[in-house]
């Protein structure tokens, strides 16, 4: 609730100070610029996990086999109260009543693996803090890349409310998640040879498709806006696919998601 709070006491007091500014008028113009903040759910990138990816070296894989869950990035799922922010989304005007539009974002990293350090036993045989050193064990690499691109074009509709301005549109919908998984040294086996480190595993999972979206902006002063949009049609194709050694052939499963006036979200938007 202090959330929402704050939230209208900065809207309200930005539109104090917008509208002190003299502008050219409500709406946009063609060569407009805007940029919005947008509140509600955010985009999943929880499809792969260390599990699956990690499946094909547990006991029993050969006998029992390996699965991998049905993909599910095409469903937005993670959950985000409406006072969060969950991305920017940029427009250019080509003209009063056509504008392309962006939203993107994205996360690259990942931990380097650690190698086996062998430990020291306490010649005395009684093991006190500081008469021995324990081994360390290996640790696992991992790199992790994710990304979701929305492209799209909006069609301004006309109306009898100077500072209202509804719009339908058309978009390009894509999500990407990798997450991969290497060994370092992992020390000496009891007849003192190296133990063989697992090939790499891989998993990666997408969600390709397109949806019609409609929204109303409601123009607080000349320069700034409050809008409300939700995806009145909207299809995904989703993919997922687990490499669990290298050269061998992926374990891939998908979906195909079809929604109707889903995904809403509230948006801050500046004109500029």
């Amino acid at each position: 609730m202090r959330n929402i709070k704050v939230l209208c006491l900065l809207v309200f007091t930005l539109a104090l100070i917008e509208g002190n500014v003299q502008a050219q008028g409500y709406g946009p113009q063609a060569g407009d610029k805007s940029v919005a903040l947008k509140f509600g759910r955010a985009v999943s990138f929880g499809d792969v996990s260390y599990y699956e990816v990690n499946n094909g070296l547990y006991p029993g894989s050969v006998v029992n086999g390996v699965s991998v869950s049905e993909p599910t990035a095409s469903s937005y799922s993670s959950y985000n109260d409406l006072t969060n922010i969950i991305g920017i989304e940029a427009k250019y005007f080509v003209t009063s009543q056509i504008a392309v539009r962006l939203s993107a974002s994205g996360t690259f990293g990942g931990s380097p693996s650690q190698d086996y350090v062998d430990g020291v036993d306490d010649p005395t045989g009684e093991y006190y803090p500081g008469t021995y050193q324990p081994s360390f064990r290996m640790f696992e690499g991992r790199s992790r890349m994710q990304y979701f691109l929305d492209l799209g074009a909006d069609y301004y509709l006309s109306s009898k409310y100077e500072r209202v301005c509804p719009y339908a549109g058309i978009q390009f919908n894509s999500i990407y998640n990798q997450l991969e998984i290497f060994d370092g040294y992992r020390g000496l086996d009891g007849n003192g040879e190296v133990i063989p480190t697992y090939d790499t595993r891989r998993g990666e999972s997408y969600s390709l498709g397109g949806s019609i979206v409609g929204g109303i902006d409601y123009y607080l002063s000349e320069g700034m806006y409050l809008g409300i949009e939700i995806k009145a049609v909207s299809y995904m194709y989703s993919a997922k696919r687990v490499f669990y050694q290298t050269g061998m052939e992926a374990n891939d499963v998908d979906a195909h998601t079809t929604s109707f006036l889903a995904q809403p979200v509230l948006k801050l938007g500046f004109r500029f």
